[in-house]
């Protein structure tokens, strides 16, 4: 009697019908999307992040002459560089004078090269900067570079990796 009961009550539930009209997500397989690259916001907040750890800030700039003020106005940094940003064609040399400014400043500590090994720094900056792992070719054209050139070192990888087109879209 009590699976009789089950089956009637199992019956009259599942008597909707419902039609979804067909839907797609994203593009279609094989076709090639072009990447988009940051903003010059996008750009400059992701920067900030991943080197100094904070986002641009908004200050206030007073000039005086001779101890007596003579100008007081705020500064905001993203406003500031984004808009200078904008105004160029070509932003990207640009971003990395801006990046190369980044590492030299007084808020980021970047090891010496004697103090790190070549492989480890590269595959740490990859999974920090681009989320990621190098591939194998990635790896041994950062590492030879870096055993080839004296002049390379910590701020080298992690500009050529911000100036990477992957970095810039993300």
């Amino acid at each position: 009697m009590m699976r009789l009961l089950l089956i009637a009550v199992l019956a009259t539930a599942c008597t909707d019908v419902y039609d979804y009209d067909p839907t797609s997500a994203g593009e279609a397989e094989g076709t090639d999307r072009a990447p988009r690259g940051k903003t010059s916001s996008q750009f400059l907040r992701a920067v900030y992040a991943d080197l100094i750890g904070r986002a641009p800030e908004t200050y206030e700039l007073v000039i005086s002459f001779q101890g007596t003020e003579v100008f007081r106005f705020n500064a905001n940094e993203e406003a500031l560089l984004s808009n200078s940003l904008e105004g160029l064609g070509d932003s990207l040399p640009m971003r990395n004078l801006m990046v190369k400014g980044l590492l030299h400043s007084a808020e980021i500590t970047i090891p010496d090269k004697s103090a790190v090994t070549s492989r480890d720094y590269i595959r740490e900056q990859f999974r920090r900067l681009l989320g990621r792992e190098p591939n194998t070719y990635e790896l041994e054209a950062f590492a030879a570079e870096w055993e080839k050139d004296p002049a390379v070192g910590p701020r080298t990888i992690i500009r050529a990796i911000i100036a990477s087109r992957e970095y810039q879209s993300q």
